[in-house]
């Protein structure tokens, strides 16, 4: 059934074009949808990469090697993407890094593979996960070099590669080149060499060479004081009753307010700021903490089995970092807890949107005893109840945005630093978009030294870099100048990541890389197998995974990939390798 399916779609996509060319309407000639350069698209065939990212999981042993290359086989596939290096170890034998603990004693798990797929025509690639080092995961490569990590702008630290210092750059070539050397690979693949969001990179070694050759100090790019220019995201209350208003956004959001409530008060972060993109961020809360919090009382995070249900905890655990960061012991309190906490306490809401009415009337009771409460992006899903307009001093909520924007105080307040720089759009454009250029240098000369140092000597291993989401966001978001990777040719493959749940989301993430698939340099996207996350992941039906492979062909890319094979079905499989018979000549 599935092979009639696949041809049925090709029969559709060849009457598509005929149509095309034949349906002339007087003075409006149309196209259905037709690619800019049809001469250079790629036809389905046998030298198509076929490709599927294997986890280390999967390659710890021989027994899960032989298992991984059987559904390989059964999926039609004839290239993996093999994780080898991840949180800073190797899934081989290493002089340069350590051999993660869970590779099975005196085994060679990549030698193993590479000789075993060989055998049945299957490329290999390794696949790094460069950046990334791991959350809390003590990478032993950061234990030895500590000062390899990512610096924030308030002084945290990130458990991701700097790709700015030379001894990450030189450390990259080298262990692509042992792979390359010991190991008849097929190629390099670069996942995680990027920037986690714009607000990293501010160690000293960056900021001191930043200045040196652009001229700018890099600490006004911190922001640690107002007015602050960066990319904020939030979900937002709006349309204040008796909050006090102290900053403002310039799309006209409230962003920090202050309200009185019985004899305890409420501070509203009005954005999401546990991402802690400014060091303003950190300022702020650290002086809402210290204005509320007495001298013998404690901090208690909302733990919302409610909200939890919807949105997960990721919120919490990172504003538990974070004031662990700032110096305060966060204590985690659960919905039913809320009647016992003392007015010497302060509650902070960590991204909590949902809150039932029995819950939000303990909070109003808490808050008009004495207490203090701090409140990160939200509850917006609950503002309706009448306890939580009472609590904020807020009366509504706004659409949720994303956006380069200003934030000013609206006048003196000793929660609020200020300065006397002037809220120069221009200026803060032009200072960012240096900083940016810099730090994509860091990240494309560490590209461009892993792939001279494997082609100078292995011209036939292929290197490939993973791009997510769209062409502008991986520029501007992740500091990956792949236009550059592919001008200078620096790169031998792109994989942009099109990860949908529904099809026709697929579409829209191609047409972003339409001007680029046709050059010299071969696309591969890469798709996911399931939808949703976590305990909600649900995989797609083998015939949409089947459909977005032609929607991909439709548009001139024959070349793929899927995430992962130890989600993939029996069912996806079969489906996968009913699709490479079609296809094959």
């Amino acid at each position: 059934m599935l092979i009639s399916h696949a041809i049925k779609y090709f029969f559709k996509i060849v009457l598509t074009l005929a149509i095309t060319f034949i349906m002339v309407v007087p003075g409006n000639m149309m196209a259905i949808f037709l690619p800019s350069s049809p001469s250079h698209r790629i036809q389905p065939g046998s030298s198509a990469i076929r490709a599927v990212w294997v986890t280390p999981s999967s390659l710890y042993t021989k027994e899960k090697i032989d298992r991984t290359l059987e559904r390989v086989t059964s999926g039609g596939f004839n290239t993996v993407f093999a994780c080898v290096f991840f949180q800073g170890q190797t899934v081989y034998s290493s002089e340069l890094a350590t051999t993660h603990h869970n590779v099975e004693p005196e085994f060679n798990p990549l030698a193993y593979l590479v000789s075993e797929a060989h055998q049945r025509n299957i490329k290999v690639h390794a696949w790094f996960i460069s950046g990334y080092m791991g959350q809390n995961r003590e990478s032993p490569l950061l234990i030895e070099h500590p000062d390899w990590k990512l610096i924030g702008t308030d002084g945290g630290s990130y458990d991701w590669l700097n790709f700015n210092l030379p001894e990450v750059k030189q450390f990259f070539g080298n262990l692509a080149f042992e792979v390359v050397e010991r190991y008849d690979v097929d190629g390099i693949h670069l996942d995680y060499i990027r920037y986690p969001d714009p607000e990293w990179g501010f160690d000293p070694y960056s900021m001191e060479t930043f200045q040196q050759e652009y001229g700018l100090d890099a600490n006004l790019l911190r922001y640690a004081d107002l007015p602050a220019y960066a990319m904020f995201s939030g979900n937002p209350l709006t349309n204040p009753s008796t909050a006090n208003v102290l900053v403002t956004f310039s799309n006209g959001y409230p962003a920090v307010t202050l309200n009185q409530y019985g004899e305890g008060e409420v501070i509203l972060l009005n954005w999401e700021a546990n991402k802690r993109n400014i060091a303003l961020n950190s300022e702020i809360l650290k002086r809402s903490l210290q204005r509320l919090l007495p001298p013998d009382g404690g901090v208690f995070l909302l733990r919302s089995e409610t909200n939890a249900e919807k949105y997960g905890y990721e919120v919490l655990d990172q504003v538990m970092a974070w004031l662990e960061y700032l110096g305060w012991a966060g204590q985690e309190v659960g919905e039913t807890d809320l009647v016992n906490l003392g007015p010497n306490s302060v509650l902070v809401l960590p991204g909590i949107y949902l809150i039932t009415r029995e819950t939000a009337t303990q909070m109003a009771d808490f808050v008009q005893r004495g207490g203090g409460m701090i409140i990160i992006d939200g509850p917006t899903r609950s503002i309706f109840l009448p306890e939580i307009q009472a609590i904020t001093g807020m009366q509504s909520r706004g659409f949720h945005f994303k956006e380069q924007t200003i934030m000013t105080a609206t006048g003196e307040h000793p929660l609020i630093p200020t300065s006397q720089r002037e809220a120069d759009l221009n200026q803060f454009q032009a200072w960012e978009a240096a900083w940016k250029d810099f730090r994509r240098k860091g990240v494309t000369l560490t590209v461009q030294e892993i792939h001279q140092r494997v082609q100078s000597t292995f011209p036939d291993v292929m290197v490939s870099t993973v791009i997510p989401g769209s062409a502008d966001s991986a520029f501007q978001l992740r500091m990956q100048d792949w236009p550059t990777w592919l001008q200078t040719k620096s790169v031998d493959m792109l994989v942009p990541l099109a990860y949908v749940d529904k099809l026709e989301d697929l579409k829209p993430e191609i047409e972003s890389w339409n001007q680029w698939i046709y050059g010299d340099i071969p696309f591969a996207f890469g798709l996911i197998s399931y939808t949703g996350k976590g305990n909600a992941k649900t995989p797609k039906p083998p015939e949409q995974l089947i459909t977005e492979l032609w929607v991909l062909r439709e548009a001139g890319i024959a070349n793929f990939s899927i995430y992962n094979l130890d989600s993939l079905t029996d069912e996806q499989l079969a489906a996968l390798a009913e699709d490479a018979q079609a296809t094959n000549p």
